[in-house]
């Protein structure tokens, strides 16, 4: 086989390891967030019952943070899913003070994970039971639950050709790393469940880095902490309308 043909053969090969941007599919991630969520007792209530709830505690109330639940990850290895990072952490915690000056809030507390029995991925009810269960350990008054659904989309372009040589799979950013998180949170009262207040957040966040660097969990990591932020502030306006009520 000529030269010429033997470098043709190669390109081919290379060309077809490049793969296209897919893109993310909502509908699938808020169906899994649907499926896993944690039931309410309210979703065993007839519509009129669920009518006559009512707050059991008078505003301004004791906020407790739940650890995040988790209930969808695509195209990436999980880590730290089971609490907050020291960022999102503190995301958490700067939103005490927004909160406290609409009146709606007198403190807000994270929720220690060693307070949190483990579930059985055949629970679903479980998170919402010990999350209630804990907070009542601390005399808290409400609950904010929040869940988080992230996927990552892989693929590289035309210069991960260049993986063929050792300079190039650690110099030529030829691959790319698209993560989108969706979050969404309940503020119950945790005597009943009564909702409080609702928010949804999310965002997207991509790199392009070459094939030693390309590492999912640094977009994922950016993508739930803006997402977070995003819904942080939508919330605290959704929980500032409380006073007006």
């Amino acid at each position: 086989m000529k030269r010429g043909s033997v470098f043709s053969v190669i390109v081919m090969l290379l060309l077809s390891g490049c793969s296209a941007k897919k893109g993310f599919n909502r509908g699938e991630m808020e169906g899994a967030a649907q499926a896993s969520n944690p039931f309410l007792v309210s979703s065993h209530l007839t519509v009129e019952q669920i009518e006559r709830l009512k707050s059991q505690v008078h505003l301004p109330v004791k906020l407790v943070v739940a650890p995040p639940l988790m209930s969808y990850g695509r195209g990436w290895s999980s880590r730290g899913l089971n609490a907050w990072s020291p960022d999102e952490t503190k995301e958490i915690e700067s939103w005490a003070a927004p909160l406290k000056k609409t009146g709606v809030v007198s403190e807000l507390v994270m929720l220690p994970s060693f307070l949190m029995e483990q579930c059985q991925g055949n629970d679903p009810g479980c998170a919402m039971r010990v999350s209630r269960s804990a907070a009542a350990r601390v005399q808290a008054d409400a609950l904010l639950l929040i869940n988080l659904s992230t996927a990552v989309d892989k693929y590289a372009n035309l210069a991960s050709l260049f993986n063929f040589t050792i300079i190039g799979m650690w110099l030529v950013p030829g691959h790319h790393r698209d993560a989108l998180t969706i979050a969404e949170g309940v503020m119950i009262d945790n005597r009943n469940e009564y909702l409080y207040a609702f928010a949804r957040g999310e965002a997207e966040e991509g790199a392009i880095r070459p094939l030693m660097y390309a590492d999912s969990w640094n977009v994922v990591r950016s993508s739930r902490f803006r997402a977070l932020q995003s819904f942080g502030r939508k919330f605290i306006r959704e929980a500032g309308q409380l006073k007006h009520k």
